[in-house]
C-alpha cells in the first residue's frame, strides 16, 4: 500500500501548498480590505465630526441666547414688548440661523421678533397648538429649557424651537411665579445648509433622527432610515436638553473596489497561479524523475540480469585490464571457484597465437568506436586448456571513459563437432564403397546358381506335375515361386549397385520415348491382365534415362500387379506443367 501511495506524495504536497498559498493570498487580501474599510470609515468619521461640530455650533449658541434674555426678564421683574424687540435685534445680528425669538406672556404669545415675517403668531395660545403644546406644557412642569421639533411654524416652514420657561422669585422668599416663556426659532433649512448637508459635496449618505431631542429614540429628522442598518458610523449631536442621532455610510457603500484592492486581487492570483504551476510542475518533475530512475534501476537490473545469465562471456576491459566479466567468463576461463578476474590483464587470457590479432582488434576499437566483426580466437585458460571462441567487440562509455565490452562465444565443442562429423562421413562414405563393392559381387555371382536352381525345379515340376501326389506338386510350385522372388531381389539389388557406381549427369529425354520402352517390357503382363494403358502427350525433361525407365516399370508394374482380382487396370498417363 505504501508503495503504490509514495507516487502521489508529490501531488499531495503540491496541493497543500497552493491550498495554503490560496489561503495566505486570501487572508492578505482580506487585511487590505480591512484596511481599506478601516480608512474609509475612519474618513467618515472625520466628515461626520466636523458636520457635527457644525451643527452644535448652529443650534447650541442660540439655545443659550434665550437665558440671556430669562436672565433681564427676572432681574427687572419683567419686560416690555419694546425692551425685548430691542434686546432680540441685538442678539440675532451675528446669528443669521434665528428665524425669531418670541415672548409669551403665560402660555399667549405677546411679542415676536422680527415682527414683519412672524406677525401672524402673535396671540396664539399655545394650548390651543396639539402639535406644540407639549413641549411647552414639559418646559412648564420641569422648569428647563425644552428643544422642540424640528417642528411645523404657524407663520410656515419647519425650524427647531428652543422653550426657556420664566419664573419670577416669590416675594419674601416665597414660591416662584410663572411669567411665560421665551422661544427662540431656529431655521433647520439654513442650519442644515451651514453644516454642507443636502448639498451634494459630503461624500456619504447621512441620516439624522431625535426629533425633540429624544435621540436614537426620536423620529427621522433627516434622510433615509435604512442607514443606520447599514453598519453606519453614528454620532451624537449634543443640544442643551437632549440629543439627535446622526448615521453615515460613504455614497457607494463599504464595499471598497479601487485601485489598489483590484491591483491586490491581480498580484494576489498572478502569484497563486506561479505557485500552484510551480508546486505542480515540481511535483510531476520528481514524480518523472522518481519513474525515470525506477526506470533506469529496473533496466541495470535486466541489463545485469541479462549479462549474467548469458550463455557466452561478457567482459569490459580498459587499457588491457579487465574492469567486469561476468559468471560466464569465469565459467569459460576457468576462473577457480570465488575468484574475481577483475583487475587481470585481457591478454594474458590470450593464446599466443591469437595475441597480435587481438592488440590490433582493441586499438581499432578504441580510434573509431566500432563494431569489430566476429573474429575467431584461440584462449589458453585459468586452468591450461586451450579453447576456440568466436569475439566481437564494441567500444562503450563507462565512467566517462571509453572502455571495449567485449562477447566471446565458446566454439570449441562445435569445433569438435565438425571434426567428428568428418571422421564419421569418412567413414560412412568408406563404408558405402564397401557395401556397393559387396551388393555388386554379390548379386552378380549369385544370378547364375540361382538360375540353375529356377530352372530345375521348373523342370520337375513341368515333367512330374500329376504323376505325384498334391503335395509333392504344391511343394514344386512354392519353391519355383520362391526362386523367382530370390531372382528378382537379387535383380534389385544389382540395380541398386549400378545406380550407386554409374552416377551421371542430367541430359534432355523424351519422356514417352521411355514410356513406350517399359511398355514393351510389360507387353506380356499387360496382355495377360487385360491392363488398359492410356499415355496422353509427354514432355521433354532433363533426367537420367535409365532411371526414369526404372520408375516408369516399377510404377506400371505395380498398378498391373496390385489391382482387385475382378477389375481391370486402367492406367493413365499424363503430364502437367507447375509453376
Amino acid at each position: 500500500m505504501g508503495r503504490r501511495l509514495w507516487p502521489m506524495i508529490p501531488f499531495v504536497a503540491a496541493t497543500l501548498i497552493m491550498v495554503l498559498a490560496a489561503l495566505t493570498l486570501l487572508e492578505v487580501y482580506r487585511l487590505q480590505v480591512g484596511r481599506r474599510q478601516e480608512a474609509a470609515r475612519a474618513d467618515v468619521v472625520a466628515h461626520l465630526g466636523a458636520v457635527r461640530a457644525r451643527l452644535e455650533g448652529s443650534l447650541t449658541a442660540p439655545l443659550l441666547l434665550t437665558r440671556g434674555l430669562v436672565a433681564n426678564i427676572i432681574q427687572h421683574g419683567g419686560i416690555s414688548d419694546t425692551e425685548f424687540a430691542d434686546l432680540a435685534a441685538i442678539l440675532t445680528v451675528d446669528y443669521p440661523n434665528i428665524r425669531n425669538f418670541t415672548l409669551a406672556r403665560g402660555t399667549v404669545i405677546s411679542s415676536v421678533y422680527p415682527v414683519t415675517a412672524n406677525r401672524a403668531v402673535l396671540g396664539v395660545d399655545y394650548r390651543s397648538r396639539a402639535d406644540q403644546w407639549n413641549s411647552v406644557e414639559r418646559a412648564i412642569q420641569s422648569r428647563r429649557p425644552v428643544v422642540a421639533g424640528p417642528v411645523p411654524l404657524i407663520q410656515g416652514g419647519f425650524a427647531l424651537i428652543g422653550r426657556v420657561p420664566v419664573f419670577l422669585p416669590g416675594k419674601a422668599g416665597g414660591e416662584a411665579s410663572f411669567f411665560g416663556l421665551i422661544s427662540v426659532v431656529i431655521d433647520i433649512p439654513s442650519v442644515f445648509a451651514g453644516a454642507g448637508i443636502g448639498s451634494g459635496v459630503l461624500p456619504m449618505t447621512l441620516a439624522i433622527r431625535g426629533r425633540d431631542g429624544l435621540g436614537a429614540a426620536g423620529a427621522m429628522i433627516w434622510g433615509d432610515k435604512t442607514v443606520f442598518a447599514s453598519d453606519a458610523v453614528e454620532m451624537d449631536v449634543t443640544l442643551p436638553d437632549g440629543t439627535w442621532r446622526m448615521a453615515a455610510i460613504p455614497k457607494d457603500g463599504w464595499a471598497v473596489a479601487d485601485g489598489e484592492l483590484r491591483l491586490t486581487q491581480l498580484l494576489g492570483s498572478f502569484l497563486w497561479l506561479l505557485v500552484s504551476f510551480t508546486s505542480y510542475g515540481t511535483a510531476f518533475y520528481a514524480a518523472s524523475l522518481r519513474r525515470a530512475r525506477e526506470r533506469i534501476t529496473e533496466s541495470e537490473e535486466r541489463y545485469r540480469a541479462l549479462v549474467e545469465t548469458a550463455p557466452m562471456a561478457v567482459c569490459v576491459h580498459r587499457d588491457g585490464r579487465i574492469i567486469f566479466a561476468n559468471s560466464e567468463s569465469h565459467r569459460m576461463m576457468g576462473a577457480p571457484e570465488g575468484g574475481e578476474m577483475a583487475g587481470m590483464g585481457v591478454l594474458t587470457l590470450l593464446h599466443p597465437d591469437s595475441k597480435a590479432l587481438a592488440r590490433q582488434r582493441i586499438d581499432t576499437v578504441m580510434a573509431d568506436g566500432v563494431v569489430t566483426p566476429v573474429t575467431e580466437h584461440l584462449f589458453t585458460t585459468l586452468d591450461g586448456r586451450v579453447i576456440n571462441g568466436d569475439v566481437v567487440s564494441t567500444r562503450v562509455m563507462l565512467g566517462g571513459r571509453p572502455a571495449v565490452l567485449s562477447v566471446v562465444n565458446d566454439v570449441t565443442l562445435r569445433h569438435r563437432a565438425a571434426a567428428e562429423r568428418e571422421r564419421l562421413v569418412q567413414s560412412l562414405r568408406t563404408s558405402n564403397e564397401d557395401l556397393q563393392q559387396f551388393a555388386y559381387i554379390a548379386s552378380h555371382d549369385l544370378q547364375e546358381p540361382l538360375r540353375n536352381i529356377a530352372s530345375y525345379v521348373q523342370l520337375l515340376g513341368r515333367r512330374y506335375r500329376g504323376r505325384l501326389d498334391h503335395d509333392a506338386d504344391e511343394f514344386i510350385e512354392y519353391a519355383v515361386d520362391g526362386a523367382k522372388r530370390m531372382q528378382e531381389m537379387i535383380t534389385d539389388l544389382l540395380d541398386y549397385s549400378r545406380l550407386q557406381e554409374e552416377g551421371g549427369t542430367c541430359e534432355p529425354i523424351d519422356s514417352r520415348k521411355v514410356v513406350e520402352r517399359a511398355l514393351s517390357d510389360l507387353a506380356t503382363v499387360i496382355d495377360e491382365s487385360g491392363a488398359v494403358v492410356n499415355v496422353e502427350p509427354l514432355p521433354m525433361v532433363r533426367c537420367r534415362e535409365h532411371e526414369l525407365g526404372r520408375i516408369f516399370l516399377n510404377l506400371i508394374g505395380n498398378a498391373v500387379k496390385y489391382r482387385r482380382p475382378d477389375v481391370i487396370a486402367r492406367i493413365r498417363i499424363s503430364a502437367r506443367l507447375d509453376d
